[in-house]
């Protein structure tokens, strides 16, 4: 028997490469979530948090400007009103006042920078004290043991610090807003061993007021500077080392879209570069009007420490999804990644408005994205100062929003949890298909992942 004659396969196909982008999105990760931890009530005895929070063994700490009288006015100093310091558990439970300032030479309303050393807190009161110029403290975590280290006199002792000092060995180095031969601030040291005050700079007119902290690399300390009085002097940033007294200023801010007028902290990556951020045109009623070209909404900025190079890695425009007027020192995450916070455009003053903004973005500027809007009363209005963060949340308060009786509520302590990216839903994956002959290979020719997830750790 004849066997079936085999049937011949077609020829391949003739062709030297042929490609086929398949695009395949896939579904956003759900939205992070947003958490008020607490919302300060008019019976809290602590109102208005200025300050960010500081981590120390499971509980978060941090200072209020000021409280309440329980009927929701604002109380500014004067019996149970000079601020407070509190703590929270970072899931926001155990809400508890650690230090109120009831006292007038206490110290009287501490804004920003909270430093823990073994079982003190360390920090500043910007007004009080024996001299009615603020006070440099110490209290136990507790809330016990509270003394006076240092009152500010005024004049060239230096007169109302707005944030507390920077530990360099067993000295903390702080800054002062005024006083000093030129009124315009100092730069002092207290020694913690053994109990010496001394003033190692009076800033003057051209290069003073400073609000922020000193950020320690290496031997030296970085600060920055800017009078908001003066719209010829938009701010510089300056180096002092300590061991020698020696002080230089390393950039000059040329306002506009370069930046103009920083704010807080400068942020030191542990390599070659410090970011920092700065307002832009004043940000608050009554200041005074600033030229056109000054009208900006605030940069966030890097600093080459090792080449002096200067860098604007974004600029904000004061729009819907972008932000305004960051007011934070920038959070350096273990990725590389930087948060910070901007605190808008308008406090509460009409439909549609943005009171301030959460967002994250490449160490080079890239990839900027708005994380959070706080756009309601409930989510706390205005944040401000620095940011926490623990394994993947981040931490940090508003200046108003919450509850309470007051037309701006009391301020918030907030949490954010950063989603993880979840590895079998890329956000974006090209495929290239290439055919060689009868050979198919499926090789990926591009890959965007999701947002980060590592952060600095306490």
């Amino acid at each position: 028997m004849t066997s079936p004659r085999r049937q011949r396969r077609p020829p391949p196909a003739r062709f030297s490469w042929a490609v086929v982008i398949l695009a395949v999105t896939a579904a956003t990760p759900a939205r992070a979530d947003f958490t008020v931890l607490h919302a300060f009530s008019d019976t809290d005895g602590a109102s208005i948090p200025y300050g960010s929070v500081v981590h120390h063994d499971g509980w978060l700490y941090g200072t209020t400007a000021y409280t309440t009288s329980g009927t929701g006015d604002v109380v500014a100093s004067g019996g149970a009103g000079g601020g407070a310091i509190y703590a929270v558990r970072p899931d926001g439970s155990g809400f508890r006042l650690v230090k109120s300032f009831t006292s007038a030479t206490d110290g009287q309303n501490p804004f920003h920078g909270l430093t823990i050393t073994g079982s003190s807190i360390i920090g500043v009161t910007r007004n009080g004290g024996a001299y009615g110029r603020g006070a440099l403290f110490r209290v136990g975590l507790d809330g016990g043991n509270y003394s006076v280290l240092h009152h500010f006199t005024g004049g060239n002792g230096g007169a109302h610090p707005y944030v507390g000092p920077t530990l360099m060995g067993n000295t903390a180095y702080g800054m002062t807003f005024l006083g000093g031969t030129f009124n315009s601030g100092v730069l002092y040291g207290y020694n913690l061993t053994t109990g010496s005050f001394s003033v190692a700079r009076h800033f003057d007119l051209s290069n003073g007021y400073p609000l922020g902290t000193l950020t320690p690399v290496n031997e030296w300390l970085y600060g920055l500077v800017s009078d908001y009085r003066r719209p010829d002097n938009y701010g510089n940033i300056f180096r002092f080392r300590p061991s020698t007294s020696t002080y230089e200023v390393v950039h000059a801010f040329a306002g506009g879209t370069q930046g103009g007028y920083p704010f807080d902290t400068l942020t030191w990556d542990g390599g070659h570069y410090l970011y920092g951020t700065t307002l832009g045109s004043p940000p608050h009623t009554g200041e005074p009007d600033l030229p056109v070209h000054l009208a900006d909404e605030g940069v966030i900025f890097r600093y080459d420490i090792v080449a002096n190079e200067y860098r604007v890695i974004h600029d904000f425009k004061g729009q819907v999804g972008d932000g305004a007027k960051p007011n934070s020192a920038m959070l350096v995450a273990a990725d590389g990644s930087l948060y910070g916070i901007a605190h808008g455009t308008e406090i509460w003053g009409g439909p549609g408005y943005e009171y301030g903004t959460l967002y994250r973005l490449d160490a080079d500027g890239g990839n900027f994205e708005v994380l959070h809007t706080f756009d309601s009363m409930a989510d706390g209005n205005t944040p401000t100062r620095s940011l926490l963060m623990l394994d993947d949340t981040l931490y940090g308060t508003t200046v108003f929003g919450g509850t309470g009786a007051a037309t701006l509520g009391n301020g918030t302590v907030w949490a954010y949890a950063v989603p993880e990216p979840d590895p079998t839903l890329p956000l974006l994956v090209t495929l290239a298909i290439v055919a060689v002959g009868r050979r198919v290979a499926l090789r990926p020719a591009s890959r965007r992942r999701g947002p980060p997830y590592a952060g600095n750790r306490s």
